[in-house]
């Protein structure tokens, strides 16, 4: 398909570009009171120019002209004046009209390229925000001003950000393009701070429009996905809506709770159970705020297409570095540290799911004359006595369970029926706990009083009721996990390098200075609940390293390598196992590793590239049976030495080093 026909096919088009160079007249920022030019022109002025410029604009007379140089309607004047004011006006504007005709030239061609795509395409100023509201695409400036200073970044984010508000439950692509060297450097800011989704935004350097193959690309890669945007941008609308419906509808309710009904439920049902009335009441907000959330029908409308999502075509991430899943999964198994200020029992010192561990001012010899557990720094304990046994000393000793904590890295994220707590923050920093089921003590109260009083052990967290019973009933019965939400996939840093065989077979470094944004190897698990580790670029990164290789001249590659090297140019197979996930299955730090092709069997290239991790380079030439199979060279190395090969190694999460082909990469 065309990317023509996929436009019109996804319903792109109409497209806006909004760039300050269509504005008819300047700002005082466009022309800058900085300007060298200001003091001769007001030293030059006659009196004559004096009185049609106040004439045009009254309040000239008035004001003093420092002020006047920073004021719009002043410089609208002047602009409106400059061939009647002459040579006098004349430097004042050169600069200007100089860059206006170079963004003019960028806005021109951005238009050319849209239109020869069979889009119907509009040009717009600063003042876009109505026109925006009929665009399945924008391209805007990353500064609404010549002098490319913060607030003309907060000028462009503003604006666009009103546009889209309009219509958040459609919102249009965008590309944001800029001939600043701060563009790379600003799109997660723009991006964040605007609202987009990831899948709908991209950037492009001005100087890229003077060739279509950029731009085509570009919209390819929003077109493929704009339908599974609106889905989600649609869902995103629908929650934020629906969620200040469901406060509004929860507030009402509980402020039909009079005091007295308050005082009535303290007396009948919270002094019995030994629960204080702030903890119970946001613990009732909780609750019947879930319930009005879910509820509201645009969420659950909403929700419902997302069913539908096909992990097949998936974007690869546009914004470098690690989307954090992990903090998600903390949110879903804790409370936030701040919830702990509200105890969970009346004159109660813990309460179930609670969390504990040692502290700087600890002394285990005084410690261990109350509980002898021999606790380390790294140990952790959890309460696992029911709350209801909890109050009021209703239980006289109270249950607890051990764990151990490690760093979150990949080895540790594994999702195996062991009791575990994947992400948890303990001393601002993320953990995961593996709690031994075997490991069981008691404490009395009056033990646990001493040990909080003196501070060998505090509460520093607290689980989510669900999770701490999870854990609970592996504990005692093992009967398996209560419904959760599943626990996502997690995200760890690391760095790509790329090569290529050259004439005398050894590996060539290829200078991709995108690659220095990084990677993110995932891990996760498959239908059969087996781990496995993908590597995923951004598709800055991936086009970066694509255009590198189609630079390179063909003479410049060893003979016996060039067949795959050919089949990784001219195929679009390495763009697809980049963009999905590149497979880690069987990579290893003793040996390349063959990357399959998709498409290479017709062309005699089942094998296309070589794929390592951690691999110290050898001074020799490439064996032959690697050679022959280099048509791209992948390597891949730890950021850390803690998050990297030897652990995944280790957990299983990879192969045991052994060699063997690297799976095509297809999503899993």
């Amino acid at each position: 398909m065309t990317l023509s026909e996929l436009l019109a096919a996804k319903g792109i088009t109409n497209a806006l570009v909004v760039d300050d160079v269509c504005d008819a007249v300047p700002t005082a920022a466009d022309i800058s009171p900085a300007n060298e030019a200001w003091p001769n022109f007001n030293d030059d002025l006659t009196d004559q120019a004096r009185q049609k410029i106040n004439a045009l604009y009254p309040g000239a007379a008035e004001r003093r002209f420092d002020e006047l140089i920073a004021d719009d309607l002043y410089v609208a004047a002047l602009w409106e004046l400059r061939d009647e004011l002459g040579d006098v006006a004349k430097p004042l504007f050169d600069i200007y009209e100089s860059d206006q005709q170079s963004d003019q030239k960028y806005v021109d061609l951005a238009v050319g390229h849209l239109s020869a795509l069979g889009l119907a395409c509009a040009t717009s100023g600063r003042n876009f925000e109505d026109a925006a509201q009929g665009a399945d695409l924008i391209l805007i400036d990353l500064f609404f001003s010549k002098v490319q200073d913060e607030e003309a970044f907060r000028e462009s984010k503003e604006r666009l950000r009103k546009a889209i508000a309009r219509r958040a439950v459609s919102p249009p692509l965008v590309i944001l393009m800029s001939r600043s060297p701060q563009l790379e450097g600003r799109r997660e800011q723009f991006q964040d701070e605007v609202g987009l989704l990831d899948s709908g935004f991209r950037i492009l350097k001005k100087i890229d429009l003077e060739q279509a193959g950029p731009v085509e690309r570009l919209l390819r890669r929003l077109a493929e996905n704009a339908e599974d945007s609106h889905k989600l941008a649609r869902f995103f609308a629908a929650l934020e809506n629906g969620m200040n419906s469901a406060t509004q509808q929860t507030l009402r309710l509980l402020r039909k709770l009079r005091l007295s009904d308050i005082g009535q439920v303290q007396q009948l049902l919270l002094n019995a159970e030994g629960e204080p009335v702030g903890s119970y009441l946001v613990d009732v907000f909780d609750r019947v705020l879930q319930h009005e959330v879910e509820r509201d029908p645009g969420i659950i409308d909403a929700a419902i297409p997302l069913n539908d999502f096909s992990a097949a075509e998936h974007p690869s991430p546009y914004v470098a570095g690690s989307p954090d899943l992990q903090e998600l999964v903390e949110r879903l198994l804790t409370h936030n540290m701040e919830r702990l200020r509200l105890p969970g029992a009346i004159d109660g010192l813990v309460t179930f799911g609670d969390v504990l561990k040692t502290t700087p001012a600890t002394d285990h010899e005084r410690m261990g004359a109350q509980f002898p557990n021999n606790l380390k720094p790294t140990s952790v304990i959890v309460v696992m006595t029911p709350v209801c046994d909890l109050q009021r000393d209703g239980a006289p000793r109270i249950l607890v369970m051990t764990g151990e904590l490690h760093p979150l890295s990949a080895a540790k994220w594994t999702y195996g029926d062991e009791g575990r707590t994947p992400a948890i923050r303990i001393d601002d920093a993320l953990h995961r706990v593996e709690w031994n089921l075997k490991s069981i003590n008691t404490l009395s109260h009056a033990q646990l009083e001493v040990l909080l009083s003196n501070q060998d052990l505090a509460v520093v967290a607290r689980l989510r009721d669900s999770h701490a019973l999870e854990l609970q009933q592996r504990m005692l019965a093992g009967m398996g996990r209560v419904g959760l939400v599943a626990a996502m996939p997690a995200t760890f840093p690391v760095n790509v390098e790329v090569y290529y065989a050259g004439v005398d077979g050894r590996p060539v470094q290829i200078d991709v200075p995108a690659l220095s944004e990084g990677a993110v190897c995932f891990v996760g698990r498959d239908d059969k609940k087996n781990s496995v580790m993908r590597l995923i670029m951004t598709d800055h990164c991936t086009d970066n390293v694509i255009d590198a290789l189609s630079a390179l001249n063909i003479e410049q590659i060893a003979q016996a390598a060039r067949n795959a090297f050919n089949h990784v140019r001219s195929s679009t197979d390495l763009r697809s196992l980049l963009l999905n996930g590149l497979s880690l299955k069987g990579v290893n730090n003793r040996q390349w590793t063959h990357i399959a092709s998709l498409t290479g069997q017709a062309a005699n290239a089942p094998k296309m590239g070589l794929l390592s991790w951690n691999l110290a380079l050898s001074p020799d030439p490439l064996p032959n049976g690697d050679l022959n199979k280099a048509g791209v060279i992948i390597m891949v190395k730890d950021v850390e030495a803690s998050v990297g090969l030897e652990a995944a190694l280790m957990s299983g999460l990879i192969d045991v080093p052994g060699g063997g082909d690297a799976d095509p990469g297809q999503p899993t």
